[in-house]
């Protein structure tokens, strides 16, 4: 699952991960968009964006928790901000990054 607001980067994660062979799905730009798709089927995995369209995705966080998904944070905002306990132990990589990078953090 990508949640990202911005479509550049959205679309440019969505292809990387098409191409080393996995489904996707989004992307979603708001938090409400990625509730209601796990009301429909759960991802192996999601990445979040820290701020979407609609505001933080504190809100999805505790949802994948709360439903066993694992999640990393692929953000521009740094990991050192006053993090919530909903990021307490999830991998975080600021962008930029290089791809292999988020992908790693995926399959791990």
């Amino acid at each position: 699952m990508i949640v990202e607001d911005e479509p550049m980067i959205a679309i440019s994660l969505c292809e990387e991960f098409k191409d080393a062979g996995h489904e996707v799905a989004g992307p979603f730009a708001t938090c409400a968009e990625a509730l209601q798709s796990l009301e429909i089927s759960l991802p192996d995995v999601a990445v979040l964006d820290t701020v979407l369209k609609d505001g933080s995705c504190l809100e999805l966080a505790r949802d994948l928790r709360r439903r066993g998904v694992p999640f990393l944070i692929f953000s521009g905002k740094s990991a050192h901000w006053d993090e919530p306990p909903e990021f307490e132990n999830v991998p975080w990589i600021e962008k930029p990054a290089p791809f292999d990078e988020v992908l790693s953090a995926v399959t791990e």
